[in-house]
């Protein structure tokens, strides 16, 4: 059975197979397919801010570089478009279709590409369509890719992480670069934070493809530095949308948080890693009960690591051939010495994170590599050591039966806690104990039969099986999804209550507890509400600043989730409305009942001011103090090296914004006053923002809380705010010159071609 007849169909079919395991549970029963918090929090929230960015677009032709209703407004194109919106969400965006169907059907594209684009990769090297054909279904299912499933926009990078080293492997067997430049070129623009770890990991990729390809290092250095100058291309390439993200993110307080220790504090990730490879974590380490904690390593930062490299029983079962004294393995066995060195030294670790903090994501590398090398092993069965392959199986059987109390007794864990869940680790024991058999007496249709079966089993119980990931029934997200009516309806309705509120700028503090039940603090995103809540990992960074006016009141409980309780910060804010559902709920100094929304009570800021106003008098960040916070709507607060400048500017008189329009990424306001002086408006300040006063572009500030402090001129101002990415002109300039170095490239061997005739 080395071939198969029509591999392709047959893989379709033997995917959709398995799948049919995730999805059909959730298709017959009455469970929603939303799976984990992250997804039910943040990606479902983020997916509707995307659709409401597109219809924007689509309807009033205003591109979608800034959001509004994202906290307190944010660069949408750099921080959200491509960080948490992936390709396969923009196509969706443009159909009204509910956010359960639209990642029902993004994922299972996902493990189609996954499959097929590891084929490709496969067949290239020449294997044997049998090999093909396993190769594909273990890295479709292996653990890291029904991981990342339940986070979107890891999911879509890895399915086409075998098509870049397809490109790594087209310029070292056939010198060419063209798939290569273009992968790059895809890889950066689908997850930039993720294809950095990919880019370092080339570096051990290239070496073993290298040497196995020529038996010796011989020329490889030279043809490495031309790869280099062709990733470079592909980076140049991806430019426009690239270095505005970067950019962006290198502002964040997320980055920088790296290690620079040798050895964890405790020993669970080193047996976490080395049990990895016979577990499979997927259906362990996101359980969130006391058995994912003995499969998972949570850091002093309270992040959550676990390590994925499980890829059927098979992998496990081979993997010990990497170390045989066979010349032919010793590439393998060195390479994952390397590899396990790297993953298990926080220091190297935070190095292949980003130089932050130590993670184990960007073991979605090695986790490709483990079964390309597993591929060679199956090819190769006649060489293979019997005795040691017969010693693995006994090993490995001891390791699946034993390795759950062994965790529990160095986390200190009573195995009597996990008797509700003692059969979990022990699902793909009888499978384990099949495939075995079957490879050992080369049966390869039982092989394959136990393998799907297997794959089967591990994807039922990393979704459907899995309580966190079917805990919300379809009633339940029904509800949820119209907490405050429709999208848009809550805005229409505040519009009637006041005929200014069509000339005003105004945030709605919406109560996190009993209107959206502590469930999320993104549902502002799904109703289009601007509101004071946030849960978001590329947030403003300019909210920094906003953390100094009160960090209990204005931080919730991570560093990059908001929620503001400060009335002061509140009214600074242009915070008008409050929606709760008892009056002892409402959080402003000083307001008065206005109406009921649906069973809700609305009430008003009575101190609420429209958008901004003029200040008289100024003081340092070093003198301000949260206990005084009643300070931010009284002085600007300035960061030392602007004191002086901003002084200059203030005048003697306090004036409000007279009206105030806001469309898409541009703003328009007005202002009259006596004399000349200093603004501040309740806009998040970012480097993007242009502001013309009276036609003149004006120099801006970031004041009060990281928002736009501005200078105006005595009399009548009008103020146009317009909104470009930082980083957008020089990026396009960027994809310009890699488009011309890309054609170059593409025309030079014609050009040398045609002058060799000549």
């Amino acid at each position: 059975m080395n071939k198969i007849k029509y591999p392709k169909l047959f893989l379709f079919l033997t995917i959709t197979f398995i799948c049919a395991f995730i999805f059909v549970p959730y298709l017959i029963g009455d469970k929603a397919f939303i799976l984990g918090w992250d997804m039910r929090t943040l990606y479902s929230s983020n997916f509707e801010n995307l659709r409401t960015e597109v219809q924007a677009f689509l309807k009033d032709g205003t591109l979608p570089f800034w959001s509004w209703v994202s906290f307190l407004g944010n660069d949408f194109y750099s921080t959200k478009l491509f960080y948490f919106n992936d390709f396969f969400d923009i196509a969706f965006a443009f159909t009204n279709l509910p956010y359960t169907t639209v990642i029902m059907c993004s994922t299972y594209l996902k493990f189609l590409i996954a499959g097929f684009s590891f084929y490709a990769y496969a067949k290239y090297n020449k294997f044997q369509s049998f090999t093909c054909f396993i190769g594909s279904l273990l890295f479709a299912f292996s653990s890291y890719n029904l991981q990342t499933m339940m986070h979107p926009f890891f999911g879509s990078y890895f399915v086409f992480l075998p098509l870049y080293f397809l490109g790594v492997d087209r310029y070292i067997v056939e010198k060419k670069k063209n798939f290569f430049i273009l992968m790059v070129f895809f890889l950066f623009i689908n997850n930039y934070y993720l294809f950095y770890s990919t880019s370092l990991f080339t570096i051990l990729y290239f070496i073993y493809r290298w040497k196995k390809e020529y038996n010796s290092l011989k020329d490889m250095m030279k043809n490495a530095i031309k790869l280099i100058g062709y990733y470079l291309v592909g980076f140049l390439l991806s430019g426009a949308i690239v270095l505005p993200e970067v950019l962006a993110i290198l502002r964040n307080s997320r980055i920088g948080n790296r290690s620079s220790i040798l050895l964890y504090d405790s020993l669970l990730p080193y047996f976490n890693y080395l049990f990895s490879f016979i577990m499979p974590t997927s259906i362990l380490a996101n359980r969130e009960t006391i058995l994912s904690t003995l499969y998972s390593y949570t850091s002093k930062n309270d992040s959550v690591m676990a390590i994925f490299l499980w890829a059927s029983s098979l992998c496990a079962l081979l993997i010990p051939q990497f170390f045989t004294k066979e010349r032919r393995d010793k590439v393998n066995g060195i390479l994952w010495i390397v590899i396990t060195c790297i993953a298990l030294i926080p220091i190297l670790s935070s190095v292949m994170h980003g130089f932050s903090e130590p993670s184990f994501r960007w073991l979605a590398n090695p986790s490709f590599l483990l079964i390309v090398m597993v591929l060679g092993l199956l090819e190769d069965y006649e060489h293979l050591n019997q005795k040691l392959l017969k010693i693995s199986f006994i090993c490995i059987l001891i390791c699946m039966i034993g390795c759950t109390p062994l965790l529990a007794f160095l986390q200190n864990v009573p195995l009597s806690s996990l008797k509700e869940e003692w059969y979990i680790p022990l699902l793909t024991l009888p499978t384990f104990l099949l495939i075995s058999i079957a490879f050992i007496k080369n049966k390869k249709n039982i092989l394959l039969t136990g393998l799907i079966l297997e794959l089967s089993i591990v994807s039922f119980f990393s979704f459907f099986g899995n309580p966190p990931f079917s805990s919300l029934t379809k009633n339940e997200l029904e509800r949820l999804s119209y907490l405050m009516g429709e999208k848009n309806q809550y805005n229409r309705f505040v519009l009637g209550l006041d005929e200014k509120n069509a000339s005003q700028f105004y945030r709605n503090y919406i109560d996190p507890v009993n209107i959206y039940w502590n469930l999320s603090t993104n549902y502002n995103l799904d109703y289009n509400i601007m509101g004071l809540l946030s849960y978001d990992s590329t947030y403003n960074a300019s909210a920094n600043d906003l953390k100094k006016l009160d960090l209990e009141r204005v931080q919730h409980y991570l560093p990059w989730t908001f929620n503001v309780q400060n009335p002061d910060i509140m009214t600074l804010l242009s915070t008008k409305y409050a929606v709760v559902m008892n009056e002892e709920d409402v959080p402003f100094l000083h307001s008065h009942y206005v109406t009921n929304y649906f069973e809700m009570k609305i009430y008003e800021n009575e101190d609420y001011y429209n958008l901004g106003k003029t200040y008289t008098d100024i003081m340092s960040y070093d003198e301000y103090s949260p206990s005084n916070s009643n300070m931010v709507t009284q002085k600007v607060i300035a960061h030392a090296e602007d004191r002086t400048a901003i002084q200059s500017l203030l005048g003697k008189e306090e004036v409000f914004f007279d009206s105030v329009r806001i469309k898409g990424n541009y703003v328009f306001a007005s202002i009259t006053t006596k004399e000349k002086g200093f603004a501040v408006l309740s806009i998040p300040y970012d480097l993007g923002w242009k502001v013309l006063v009276n036609g003149k572009e004006v120099s801006k500030y970031e004041v009060n809380g990281g928002l736009i402090g501005i200078p105006l001129t005595s009399g009548y101002n009008q103020i146009d705010m317009h909104f470009v990415p930082h980083g957008l002109k020089p990026g396009i300039m960027m994809s310009m010159v890699g488009i011309l170095v890309w054609l170059i490239l593409l025309l030079s061997p014609t050009l040398f071609h045609k002058k060799e005739k000549e």
